[in-house]
């Protein structure tokens, strides 16, 4: 009985912890938009406009992981809705979201769009794997650097690069990149509030819809992180 009191004791302290990261993912995008928009005394409507839209997706992510989180407590994973989505979009998505913050950096955001990358999954789910990729590159990516954004097709797959130039993972530490709970740096990871949940969020949205998450290192020096998804 202790065992199994122990066991659910560490299920919910696993459950909150992975609930606050991934709403502090869209939090972050809310923060620096805004911030971006005040900061100008002079933006024009367009500016204005484009701001509030970026706010109003970041706040229907969150909605929906609430959503999900709510569905998740009660009967142990959220439903999945099943459509077409264009890989590219998803991409474009989250370049216009992280855009503001990559320019606090002077980080610059290179996509590279292929047509025709259609899978079947959830889109709100998708778009989090590859917001929580980007949301990695940009915070750890040197000030000044690049950071490239690509979308394919390989056979029956379809896949989602995220390459840049930041320090890269050993190769030893490659295959535990995608394991809860792993942070690299322990020591950085607790300073900044990390929770070592953000890839293994990735590769389980991936395994939910039959692919697969990978990472290597890149000719730019950094990493490439690759989600493989089957092609609808």
């Amino acid at each position: 009985m202790l065992t199994r009191l122990d066991e659910a004791f560490a299920g919910q302290q696993r459950f909150i912890q992975e609930a606050s990261h991934e709403l502090r993912n869209p939090l972050a995008v809310i923060r620096t938009n805004l911030d971006v928009a005040l900061a100008d005394p002079d933006a024009d409507p367009v500016e204005l406009r484009r701001v509030a839209e970026l706010v109003g997706a970041s706040a229907t992510r969150m909605s929906r992981l609430v959503d999900d989180l709510l569905v998740y407590a009660r009967l142990g994973a959220p439903a999945r809705e099943e459509v077409p989505v264009e890989l590219g979009d998803l991409v474009v998505d989250a370049v216009d979201e992280f855009q503001a913050i990559a320019a606090s950096r002077t980080i610059t955001l290179i996509t590279e769009l292929a047509p025709s990358a259609v899978v079947d999954g959830d889109a709100l789910a998708l778009r989090q794997a590859v917001a929580n990729l980007l949301h990695n590159a940009v915070r750890l990516a040197p000030e000044g650097s690049r950071i490239w954004l690509a979308t394919g097709t390989d056979g029956p797959a379809a896949w989602v690069t995220v390459t840049d130039e930041g320090p890269g993972i050993a190769e030893a530490d490659r295959a535990k990149v995608f394991q809860r709970f792993w942070r690299g740096d322990q020591k950085a990871a607790r300073a900044e509030g990390r929770s070592g949940l953000g890839l293994a969020i990735v590769a389980q949205i991936m395994a939910d819809h039959g692919g697969s998450a990978t990472v290597a290192a890149a000719p730019t020096g950094g990493s490439t992180f690759t989600l493989w998804l089957p092609l609808s």
